[in-house]
Order: C-alpha cells, then sequence, then structure tokens
C-alpha cells in the first residue's frame, strides 16, 4: 500500500501536538528544581525540536518541495532560502535556538539560563515561521506562546 503524500496542514497538525504535549511537560515540571526535571525538560526540547521541523517541513510543501529529506535540509531552506527572501526576520538565529534544543535532547547538558534562551529564540522562531504560513494553516499563537514565558 503506499501512502499518500503528506500536505502542509498535515504537518502543522503534528506540529500542533508536539507544542501542546510540550507544553503539558513543562507545565507539569515547572515547579520543580531544574537539576531535578531535566528529564522531562529533555522531552520538552525534543518535541519543540521536532514542531519547528514539522512547520519548516510544511513551509516546504506549501512551496511545492515534494522530497523533505533530512533535518539539514530544512535547516539549510529556513537558514539559506527562507532568510534570503526575509532577511528581517532573524531566521537563521532561531534555527540556531531551535538546534540548541535539540543538543540537550541528546546531551542532556544545558544550565538552566540556556535552556530558558533556547526556549524563548525557538518560539521566537516558531512565531516567525508561522507567520509565512497562509492563514488557514497557521497554528494558533497559543501553541508556541508558552515558549517566551519559559523560566
Amino acid at each position: 500500500m503506499v501512502m499518500a503524500e503528506r500536505v502542509p496542514l498535515d504537518h502543522i497538525r503534528v506540529a500542533q501536538r508536539r507544542l501542546n504535549n510540550a507544553s503539558d511537560i513543562y507545565r507539569q515540571a515547572s515547579g520543580r528544581q531544574y537539576e531535578d526535571a531535566f528529564p522531562e525538560l529533555a522531552d520538552v526540547a525534543m518535541l519543540v525540536w521536532s514542531a519547528g521541523v514539522d512547520i519548516a517541513s510544511a513551509l516546504m510543501r506549501f512551496d511545492g518541495e515534494s522530497n523533505l529529506g533530512t533535518s539539514s535540509q530544512r535547516r539549510r531552506y529556513v537558514t539559506g532560502d527562507l532568510q534570503s527572501a526575509h532577511p528581517e526576520k532573524g531566521l537563521r538565529t532561531g534555527w540556531s535556538h531551535l538546534a540548541r534544543l535539540h543538543n540537550f535532547q541528546h546531551n542532556l547538558d544545558m544550565p538552566q539560563a540556556e535552556f530558558e534562551s533556547a526556549c524563548h529564540g525557538s518560539g521566537q522562531l516558531i512565531n516567525e515561521l508561522n507567520g509565512l504560513l497562509p492563514d488557514g494553516l497557521r497554528l494558533p499563537p497559543d501553541a508556541y506562546a508558552w515558549l517566551l514565558t519559559v523560566g
């Protein structure tokens, strides 16, 4: 059986689910000391990273890209193609925040202030990427606004 090709909305639905799950995990862990909550925060980082990649995938699909490839190709798309088309948005810097969360997810080694900064920067990136989508595909702001309040 051949799977149907995914459309931008599929990627947005997955991104929203990941962000909702990340928000729930963060709220549950937020009353604990950072050092005691790092397993949960690593999950938050994983889900936010994945949601950012999902939104990049939606934008690529919307632009007619059928072969999404790897997360490296999404990085090149965001920090190259989209950054060139929208230099005022700071997408390259935003992607670096998202990548820091991805690294924390695997290394489990990031000071609290850096985690908070990476969450804020990732929230700003998601906001900028979301704004590049047409109205009918955009995430509701409350799906990612919580990232700006981490800390």
